[in-house]
């Protein structure tokens, strides 16, 4: 059992599993020696007794912590382990009764008259005297066993968050790489040498996306620098037939976000402003920090033969929703607006300083 969290030889001495067991030990002798020994002030004689009595009042406390507890009680077999304690108590009542009459009467009390050896009451008594040397180790075991088992539980709830938020992540990417080699594709059909510029930008990004993301916090600044890249890349993508509108305010230095969190949100107002329509769409990003706060808001225009809630549907965007639930709960708000030509999402982080 850890009593002290520290890497200093008093720590290590402390935390060493044989010494707090002989402590234990020393410490109940010495005790019950002292407690039974104010009936006649012979203190030397309780404590000769208590030392014949010690080793089957060890033997019961190892047999119950060490094997009932793991093999049965830990195991959820209550119904197997009750009976198994009383019996184990019993015996070590009975252990107890033979030593007190061949011992124990006759060295150190020979004026007491002898009791029968296996006389139920005498056995009863025993094993409620000899349960006393149970309490402090089976509610240290027990303490123990309950951490343990919490500690599992936020390790597996931990663990498993890590991956949900990992597979969540790792699903933006295939949906931004879907996206953007459509356009390389298309810009290829045409030999525009646009197509050159595109693939530059795309390494950047996936450069970005490879060794910067792999991490549960990114600076800021290079998340804004990799939307600044992505919005290239759709400008190139979609040229004049789409109006754009960047505003960066604020100084981003010292604050970090979760990696791929933005470019969802953005990916959406690109794919419905554009869906059907056969005029110019328009879209409106601002983004910024007030004190430790991130603001992001994105407006795109909607077409007219478009009905659906674009803000309802979509992968990328019902994966950063989960993604805000789990890393920035209660940290974060989430406000989307429609209206009959125009559909506005709003968000607000509460961000971390960087260590």
């Amino acid at each position: 059992m850890q009593i002290i969290n520290s890497n200093s030889l008093i720590a290590s001495i402390l935390n060493n599993r044989w010494f707090q067991h002989i402590s234990y030990w020393v410490l109940f002798v010495m005790f019950f020696a002292f407690a039974w020994g104010t009936h006649d002030n012979d203190y030397l004689r309780t404590l000769k007794v208590e030392l014949i009595n010690l080793p089957v009042k060890i033997l019961l406390v190892y047999v119950v912590i060490y094997f009932l507890f793991p093999r049965y009680l830990f195991k959820e077999k209550v119904w197997s382990f009750i009976p198994l304690f009383i019996l184990s108590l019993f015996i070590a009542a009975a252990l107890q009764r033979i030593t007190d009459n061949l011992i124990i009467v006759d060295v150190f009390f020979p004026e007491w008259g002898k009791v029968p050896t296996f006389n139920f009451v005498q056995i009863v008594r025993s094993a409620v005297n000899t349960s006393s040397v149970l309490a402090i180790p089976m509610t240290v075991k027990l303490m123990e066993y309950i951490a343990n088992v919490k500690q599992r539980q936020q390790t597996l709830a931990k663990d498993k968050l890590e991956a949900e938020l990992t597979f969540l992540k790792n699903q933006v990417q295939p949906h931004f790489l879907f996206n953007t080699l459509n356009s390389l594709y298309s810009l290829t059909l045409k030999k525009s040498e646009k197509s050159l510029e595109v693939i530059l930008k795309l390494s950047d990004l996936l450069r970005y996306m490879l060794y910067e993301t792999n991490v549960e916090q990114v600076q800021l600044h290079k998340e804004i620098e990799s939307i600044k890249s992505y919005l290239e890349l759709e400008k190139i993508r979609y040229g004049n037939r789409v109006e754009l509108s960047l505003n960066i305010w604020g100084e981003q230095t010292g604050q970090s976000i979760a990696p791929m969190l933005i470019l969802p949100f953005l990916e959406n107002s690109f794919k419905h402003s554009t869906r059907g329509f056969n005029g110019q769409a328009w879209i409106t990003i601002e983004m910024g920090l007030k004190e430790n706060d991130f603001i992001l808001k994105v407006e795109n225009s909607v077409p007219d033969e478009i009905s659906e809630s674009p803000t309802a549907s979509g992968i990328g965007l019902q994966n950063v929703k989960r993604r805000l639930n789990l890393m920035y709960p209660n940290k974060h708000e989430l406000k989307i607006v429609s209206s009959e030509d125009s559909y506005q999402v709003v968000l607000k982080l509460k961000l971390k300083e960087q260590v």
